[in-house]
């Protein structure tokens, strides 16, 4: 369960960084949601890491 989260919110994390290419007023909090996610995402894979061994 952790696995699939923590993948379902990497992809959205770096979804939300490459959306900042395009989005040029709203960059500043594209990137910090991105950050989040990815900061989340990481965290969760971790946890999940030693179950899965």
């Amino acid at each position: 369960m952790f696995g699939a989260l923590s993948i379902v919110t990497i992809g959205v994390g770096s979804a939300l960084a490459y959306a900042t290419r395009s989005y040029r007023l709203r960059a500043d909090l594209f990137e910090a949601c991105a950050g989040i996610f990815l900061i989340a995402g990481l965290g969760l894979l971790g946890a999940s890491l030693p179950h899965l061994a």
